[in-house]
């Protein structure tokens, strides 16, 4: 099994709701936390999978996400 690193996902509801429900059911990709709106649509997915995986994920979807590695902030 590679190693999983931490990645913020963002984008539409409409994209978000399907991607969500592929994740929570991949035995290989772990979901921490989902920001959801008021109508309870999420927004803002903390994931844990591959590198490789989140790759491709970011090219296949495009402009559709926004997908960043999920680091701290120096403030």
């Amino acid at each position: 099994m590679a190693q999983l690193e931490r990645f913020i996902i963002a984008g539409q509801p409409g994209i978000l709701r399907p991607l969500l429900d592929i994740l929570e059911r991949d035995p290989e990709t772990a979901v921490h936390s989902v920001a959801r709106n008021a109508q309870s649509d999420p927004e803002r997915l903390v994931v844990s999978l591959d590198p490789v995986r989140a790759a491709a994920m970011a090219a296949a979807l495009g402009s559709l996400i926004i997908l960043e590695p999920d680091e701290l902030l120096d403030i």
